[in-house]
């Protein structure tokens, strides 16, 4: 089921890019038996990094929800002709954030003013929070001259750890876990009709590029099924690991006692 005119408040957390990685999964050819058997991914190789961008989102969405009712969240908002999209748009009394999800598995995360290593390899978040800030900031002044200015904040998920040795000058770099906290700490900025003014102007679908969509259920429910199959194929080899040790140690083993006889055949 479809929804003809897009409600961007209904929009649930990713529904931008589940939408490409489930049309990027029917155009795929399904798991033979063998690979079922063997537990390869369904994941095509350019899913993986749709697949794993889908969970930060979910996740940071899942903590929003924890807000209290003065703050109104914005989930996945479509800009642009390029499939971009606004991971999350809060507004409350401490302003108006964008917020850009990233899940980085048990990796340490160093940020020094406006470099970000995550391990080794710099990743230029501040760089692209500044830009969709100053994006969703212009766009909201040429409707609303007295709007507040839209601050970035990127939101990190499941990292080992995140050291702040200097603080980035304009973009927050937080972890999921510590969002809600830090939102509901910020001094207020905003009053209860102002939030309301900004948020009827993000509701009007003529803002985003928003194209008629699947029920937000509907699609959750669809990214639900996928990430089971992703996660019963790991698990099915993570089960075939002990037994390819075996066989790798039998073939050693092999190896080792053959060399006797192909030197004593020379």
């Amino acid at each position: 089921m479809t929804i003809d005119t897009p409600i961007m408040r209904q929009r649930c957390p990713a529904q931008s890019i589940i939408e490409v990685l489930l049309l990027e999964q029917r155009l795929m050819a399904p798991r033979n038996p063998l690979e079922r058997l063997i537990g390869r991914s369904p994941l095509g190789a350019d899913a993986v990094r749709c697949f794993a961008a889908a969970r930060a989102e979910i996740a940071v969405g899942l903590a929003l929800a924890d807000l209290p009712r003065e703050w109104i969240v914005f989930h996945s908002l479509p800009v642009g002709d390029s499939g971009a999209d606004v991971d999350h748009l809060v507004i409350g009394p401490g302003g108006v954030f964008a917020l850009h999800s990233d899940r980085q598995a048990r990796k340490a995360v160093q940020v020094a003013g406006r470099s970000v290593l995550v391990g080794a390899r710099k990743i230029p978040y501040i760089r692209e929070a500044e830009y969709e800030a100053v994006s969703l900031t212009t766009l909201l002044s040429q409707r609303m001259p007295r709007a507040a200015s839209v601050h970035g904040v990127v939101v990190l998920v499941d990292t080992r750890s995140v050291t702040v040795k200097a603080p980035p000058s304009r973009v927050k770099i937080i972890e999921v876990a510590n969002l809600c906290a830090w939102l509901q700490g910020l001094p207020p900025v905003l009053a209860p009709l102002d939030r309301l003014e900004v948020a009827g102007f993000v509701e009007n679908p003529v803002l985003w590029q928003a194209l008629p969509a699947l029920e937000p259920a509907e699609i959750l429910q669809r990214f639900g099924v996928l990430e089971t199959e992703v996660a019963r194929a790991r698990r099915t080899r993570l089960l075939w690991l002990p037994l390819g040790v075996v066989l790798t140690t039998v073939a050693a083993m092999e190896l080792l006692l053959s060399v006797p006889r192909l030197v004593g055949a020379l």
